[in-house]
């Protein structure tokens, strides 16, 4: 079996190399160096929109400035377009339907459009990745497909004052703009606006383009991420890897609501590459110089705890359910009186419905790594697998969570997933 190497970390993913170049030249973030002043790509918030746009955005946007096109979409002078997404691919498809949905509103082949996700430098926030939510939230007129339409008609007005003409004499195929009567007169997006700023916000009167008039989407595109899962060459979270990194495992209690009485970490000092026990309120945790020793570790760990409370038999299950206390009562429609409306019906349906316990669960063990570094750091997740509270599929719940945790409130706090996404569903 070929074995695969492990992917080595980098301060910043795939960019356009103009965008790369600034940053390195900088020295921050893109989310830092974009916020202030003449940058490629500028951060965006709620602030200053319409009501329609509010409602949509009202989803989970964070950041502070204003909402601008170059937020989204950036165009290199190759032609190749790069999309950015605050939505996680889960393995639902995710990723390729929203590729389909740039190459489509820009006119340019699947090919040469490349979507980042869920990079917290780099990406829009939008609020976690659950519900299958994704994609009815970037089609929708105040995201992603926004952005498309916004930035081709933009596009299509530059090409108007270059090439002489009036808009509706123009036509766009594979990122180039053409004169209809005379093919020789055309201009390619790379030639327009290759390495720059659009400088413009969204626009909530660009014209989406009509389903009939649809060529990439509603058609069979392969699954771009599937070849890399189906060949074994998926780079998971697991496999990456940073200067000097130590491995960390969990020590759970034995059950529901144990409480931990005491460590003797004695116990495990002479195991090999053992590093330090790392306990916190509740918390255990062990360190090590390898995976492998950290699990043996954890394993020999001596750990004395409460009882606690356990789980319910199956049989009594249901009724241990029925019995729990509501954290929330959570209404996604709250607009009539539903005791009324029984009450006046002829016939009432009773009924009640009972199926097995199912985990929403991972099917791939939980993992991230965190590369710190002063009052600075980067840190990778995977998808549901998220090991701070309240941050599942959400990488800004996840920065802020790990910011608080580890005292720092800096800026240069960076989590984003694996070079290769890991999926939850496959």
């Amino acid at each position: 079996m070929k074995t695969k190497k492990s992917v080595e970390a980098v301060d910043e993913p795939a960019l356009t190399p103009d965008a790369l170049a600034a940053l390195k030249s900088a020295g921050f973030s893109r989310r830092v160096f974009l916020k202030g002043s003449g940058a490629l790509i500028v951060s965006f918030s709620v602030g200053g929109l319409t009501k329609n746009l509010k409602t949509a955005f009202a989803q989970g946007f964070s950041g502070q400035g204003s909402i601008q096109l170059d937020s989204w979409i950036a165009i290199a002078q190759d032609g190749t377009v790069t999309a950015y997404t605050g939505k996680a691919e889960l393995g639902q498809g995710m990723f390729t339907v929203q590729t389909q949905l740039i190459a489509e509103e820009l006119t340019v082949p699947v090919a040469r459009v490349r979507l980042i996700q869920c990079d917290t430098s780099m990406t829009p926030d939008q609020g976690i990745t659950s519900g299958s939510q994704s994609t009815p939230t970037n089609f929708n007129h105040a995201n992603l497909a926004l952005a498309g339409a916004t930035a081709r008609e933009a596009l299509v007005r530059l090409a108007s004052t270059r090439l002489g003409v009036a808009a509706d004499e123009l036509t766009i195929k594979d990122g180039v703009i053409s004169v209809k009567t005379d093919a020789s007169k055309r201009v390619s997006y790379g030639e327009l606006v290759g390495g720059k700023k659009f400088n413009l916000q969204l626009s909530r009167t660009a014209k989406r383009k009509a389903a009939d008039q649809w060529t990439v989407l509603g058609t069979s595109v392969p699954r771009l991420d599937l070849p890399a899962v189906a060949t074994a060459q998926l780079e998971y979270v697991h496999n990456v890897r940073v200067p000097g990194m130590l491995h960390g495992r969990v020590v759970r209690p034995p059950a529901v609501g144990a409480q931990l009485v005491g460590v003797d970490e004695s116990s495990v000092r002479d195991v090999p590459g053992f590093v330090k026990v790392v306990v916190k309120a509740n918390f255990v945790g062990v360190v090590a110089e390898k995976p492998w020793q950290a699990i043996q570790v954890a394993n020999k760990l001596k750990a004395t705890w409460t009882p606690g409370i356990g789980l319910p038999s199956h049989r009594d299950f249901y009724e241990y359910l029925r019995n729990d206390r509501a954290t929330r009562d959570t209404f996604l429609v709250n607009s009539k009186d539903v005791d009324a409306k029984l009450a006046s019906a002829a016939s009432v349906v009773k009924a009640t419905y009972l199926h097995p316990y199912q985990m929403h669960g991972s099917i791939g063990s939980s993992c991230a790594v965190a590369d710190v570094r002063g009052n600075s750091a980067t840190i990778w997740l995977v998808g549901d697998a998220v090991c701070l509270p309240s941050t599942k599929q959400h990488g800004e719940a996840a920065r802020s969570a790990a910011r608080e945790r580890a005292g720092h409130l800096h800026e240069r706090f960076r989590v984003l997933r694996a070079q290769r996404r890991r999926h939850c569903f496959i």
